[in-house]
């Protein structure tokens, strides 16, 4: 029988074993998820699994050196509160608990940290963290959507809707490799775009992109985009061994700088 693979994971171990890590830890992973809906497919630990499994591989490929913190299982999702169970931080507060939670690992001798994130709402809180732990803190961070933001080539060339990116083909595909639970599958249900939405995609393409604040449901009835009907574990697999692949020689290049 194959033994598991090996990790440092905060939240199942003892402050011993800690201590006991750290002098070969070069760069805590700390994964930023949300509670947020997910259609009528997808639970509400949905993007919160995502940035946690997707960590714990990462901090497999990267033993010993790198130690995995606990998730932050609440981001930035106002966009969805439209949607029943959904709770939310104001971005500011989204930047004052990680920053916290940086400020406590570095009490403990880490000087370097990668937020793996789990949800688009969080992208402006998280470039602030950044730029803080640099500027004020002196140390290095660096963030990322992932799986996601390693994989684009190759989700659009298997991801046939004109708009994916939640609850979608690509999303499920990679929660049924990573978290299963986090998805019904016996609900498998495709986007309900509103028709305003589908008919501003058939409108010729002017190459200006502007953005405006929104609620969720004002796009999708049904809180989904795309087509999860169309997901597959199989698929969830290719993503996320791709973005691992990827992703590691920039994560040994990081603690090494």
């Amino acid at each position: 029988m194959a033994q598991p693979a090996k990790r440092l994971y905060i939240p199942e171990m003892t402050w011993p074993e800690v201590k006991a890590a750290l002098p070969q830890v070069k760069m805590a992973i700390i994964p930023v998820g949300s509670n947020e809906q997910h259609g009528p497919h997808g639970t509400f630990q949905f993007d919160t699994a995502c940035a946690r499994e997707f960590s714990l591989k990462l901090g497999e490929r990267l033993y010993p050196h790198a130690i995995v913190a606990p998730a932050i299982p609440i981001g930035v999702s106002g966009h969805h509160m439209r949607f029943p169970g959904t709770i939310t931080f104001r971005a500011e507060t989204l930047v004052q608990v990680l920053m916290e939670v940086v400020t406590s690992l570095m009490q403990h001798g880490i000087r370097k940290f990668m937020f793996v994130n789990g949800h688009g709402g969080n992208t402006p809180a998280l470039t602030i963290v950044v730029n803080r732990v640099k500027q004020e803190l002196g140390c290095e961070a660096i963030w990322g959507t992932l799986p996601y933001n390693a994989i684009g080539d190759l989700s659009s060339q298997h991801a046939k809707s004109p708009i994916t990116g939640h609850s979608c083909e690509v999303e499920v595909s990679i929660l049924l490799a990573l978290a299963p639970d986090a998805v019904r599958k016996e609900a498998l249900t495709p986007g309900k775009l509103r028709p305003e939405v589908l008919a501003e995609l058939e409108q010729p393409n002017d190459h200006v992109h502007l953005q405006r604040g929104s609620f969720f449901d004002e796009t999708t009835e049904n809180g989904a985009l795309g087509d999860a009907t169309q997901a597959s574990v199989e698929l969830g697999n290719l993503y996320v061994e791709t973005a691992l692949d990827r992703l590691v020689p920039h994560m040994l290049k990081f603690m090494e700088e």
